[in-house]
């Protein structure tokens, strides 16, 4: 947490960014309500070092380096002399655009961009005025450029003149670089946090320390949705004497001790009854007879357009299918854990989160303090996927530390992380469409039962809002209630439901005969963004000479999170075993291109993602809880099996779109439209077994 006592410590250019009614504001750092601890956001020391305090989490996706990297780019500042830290949890640092500190959503860089763009044009800016009054040499006749400023022959320091640049008052409108002046926005910079990954000093959650802490495991119910009846302690008294055991509001039993090894035999003598469940007993066959009868209830309409029925019914061309995808595991390799200090006036958690607000709000919440007496100090994430955007492990530790006074440090087990659930939600989707002689798909009705998320929006997202042009459509959800805990998982609904619709459009294209990239230029022809992603990646995988019957070679196209993306994939069975060989991806994502390695990084590691989700990953049950627990039985791809993949990126006239997230849909419909026109094997669950 920065105090006002590190301001001045730090000496410089302060300037700070303050949410208004209205939006947002740039602030210098005495200009910040004192009810707020000092919202600091970038300094500039009087030794030319550049600290820009990042609001998002570093998880691996790289905010740390393209946040940053957007005011050096306006400060025209030196990279090598940038440092970063994370953002202290608060009002002030939240996202203007979400209304809370979270990194998800792929948002980072499109909702922070115009906002950092704007702090380093004012602050050099101001570096210009006060050299000029200090120089006595007319503000035009200095130039600001690579962290000097220069006057003629001369040149200095931007840290020479920081602390009276502090006098400046902060420009109404700053004159923004153009793309021509870039010197780092669409080239991009060496990643800030590789080094001290590489080298072993970076910090992540599991690597937090305070002295006299407690260790703490969690042992979770056989099945999902019992809850402790009776925990018998005697044994682990017998053995383990200064080893705490209670239970804890989220369900489980906590074992605290002085090491973490001590937790995990001290817990092997926990004997818990633990109450009954709605599935308790169940597999996975009863999981997926619930979600298909549940296909069988009255959904709620969420979009109809035309009238699908009839038209169906009239066509000559028809599919009807029916879709199975199971709960996933969100395999970070990172699993959850953090450490929480509650004293008696201050709150301390160090937490590699995706969601400072949320962790704060628990904070509040578990230990009655007001904020400004918590500090959340945001760690590296060993991945993150969604998953750390849930803070119940956080609130665990939080209650933990509070009942012994002392600091908590909570670990989870690879084993306790996956059978903890919050798992990506297992989905049955019914689907018709319909298509005209000539094979243009005229109806398209689409039904899926599902864990609701978001209120239910996330069920139908890329379906309720895809940009094919289908004159008939019905689009429909029905809302599972199951104990079984689910959550965020990379690309949200769009995982479900990208392999539906895309897969569907296949077998349209399949019965009437007709080119399946063909169809879906038809389908975008009135979004001519979208149109050009799929022509682009029709014309970079070769697809005229490769694509027919008997070439088992797939495309699919989907739109999420504001960027559109289309896969080509070309795919061989080999010992009936799927393997993927090549896959051709390209992204749109807006106006421009901030770091185009992170970019094509973060399309590399959705498609892998995407990859493990078609041919690998299940979360298995057995008696109503997770069967298997580990890698060795819920198998992730390996290196070995991952392709040459091939990304483009294109830019387009509109808002700036996503990267995180949108790369992974589209890559499970491609190969199993592979596997269509390549075999004539219809795919219609995942993971693929053949």
């Amino acid at each position: 947490m920065i105090t006002r006592r590190d301001l001045i410590k730090m000496g410089g250019l302060t300037l700070s960014i303050m949410l208004m009614p209205a939006g947002y504001r740039l602030l210098k750092a005495e200009e910040v309500p004192k009810r707020y601890a000092p919202n600091l956001w970038i300094n500039l020391s009087k030794d030319n070092v550049l600290t820009v305090f990042v609001n998002k989490s570093e998880m691996g996706q790289g905010v740390y380096t393209g946040l940053p990297m957007i005011i050096a780019e306006e400060l025209d500042f030196p990279w090598e002399r940038v440092k970063v830290q994370p953002a202290p949890a608060g009002k002030p640092y939240v996202d203007p655009k979400m209304g809370i500190q979270l990194t998800g959503g792929s948002t980072s860089v499109s909702n922070m961009y115009e906002i950092l763009r704007l702090a380093g044009a004012s602050m050099r800016e101001m570096l210009l005025a006060s050299a000029s009054k200090k120089l006595g040499i007319p503000k035009e006749k200095l130039i600001a450029k690579g962290g000097y400023i220069i006057a003629g022959d001369k040149r200095y320091t931007y840290g020479e003149f920081s602390e009276l640049a502090n006098k400046e008052p902060l420009p109404e409108k700053p004159r923004l670089k153009s793309p021509q002046e870039f010197i780092y926005i669409g080239k991009g910079v060496p990643r800030i946090d590789v080094p001290e990954k590489t080298n072993g000093k970076a910090i992540f959650g599991i690597d937090t320390f305070e002295e006299g802490m407690l260790y703490m495991v969690v042992e979770r119910p056989p099945y999902f949705g019992a809850k402790p009846l009776k925990v018998d302690t005697s044994e682990v008294k017998r053995e383990f004497p200064q080893v705490e055991v209670f239970t804890l509001s989220s369900g489980g039993v906590a074992v605290c001790g002085d090491s973490f090894w001590t937790c995990q035999k001290a817990r092997q003598k926990l004997r818990v009854e633990w109450s009954e469940s709605f599935v308790k007993g169940w597999k996975d066959k009863d999981f997926e007879n619930f979600f298909l009868s549940k296909l069988k209830d009255k959904g709620q309409v969420v979009k109809v357009k035309g009238t699908p029925q009839k038209a169906y019914e009239e066509s000559p061309i028809k599919v009807e299918e029916t879709y199975i995808q199971p709960y996933l595991y969100h395999a970070t390799m990172e699993p959850m854990s953090c450490l929480a200090w509650l004293k008696k006036d201050e709150c301390i958690v160090y937490a590699p989160t995706q969601s400072q607000t949320w962790v704060l709000e628990s904070a509040k919440r578990i230990s009655g303090l007001p904020e400004s007496r918590i500090k959340v100090i945001t760690t590296y994430l060993g991945g993150g996927f969604g998953r750390k955007a849930n803070v119940e492990f956080v609130a665990e530790a939080l209650e933990a530390s509070k009942k012994l006074g002392k600091p908590v440090k909570l670990i989870y087990t690879r084993e306790d992380d996956i059978k903890s659930g919050y798992f990506r939600p297992y989905s049955a989707t019914h689907i018709k469409a319909s298509a005209d002689k000539e094979g243009n798909i005229n109806s398209l009705s689409f039904k899926i039962a599902v864990q609701p998320l978001l209120n239910g929006r996330a069920s139908v997202e890329g379906v309720e809002n895809m940009f094919y042009a289908i004159p008939n459509l019905l689009v429909e959800r029905v809302d599972v209630e199951l104990p079984v805990s689910f959550w965020f998982w990379r690309s949200v609904g769009s995982t479900h439901n990208a392999f539906s619709i895309e897969t569907i459009i296949d077998r349209i294209a399949y019965k009437a005969g007709k080119d399946p990239a063909e169809l879906r230029l038809k389908l975008l022809k009135d979004n001519p963004v979208a149109y050009r992603v799929v022509e682009y990646a029709m014309e970079k995988s070769g697809w005229s000479k490769n694509f027919g019957k008997g070439k088992a070679v797939g495309m699919a196209y989907h739109y999420s999170f504001g960027s559109h993306a289309c896969h080509v994939a070309q795919v061989s069975l080999e010992k009936n075993k799927v393997r993927v060989h090549k896959i051709v991806a390209v992204i749109d994502v807006g106006p421009l291109v901030v770091h185009p390695d992170l970019i094509r990084s973060q399309v590399e590691g959705a498609i892998a993602m995407g990859l493990s989700m078609a041919l690998k990953e299940q979360v298995s049950f057995k008696d109503g809880g997770v069967e298997n627990t580990n890698f060795h039985a819920y198998q992730i791809l390996t290196a070995e099996e991952m392709p040459q993949v091939e990304v483009h990126i294109l830019t387009s006239k509109r808002e700036m779109g996503g990267v995180g997230e949108p790369g992974l849909p589209p890559t499970a419909p491609a190969v199993a439209n592979a596997l269509l026109w390549g075999y004539g094997i219809r795919i219609n669950s995942l993971p693929i077994r053949l």
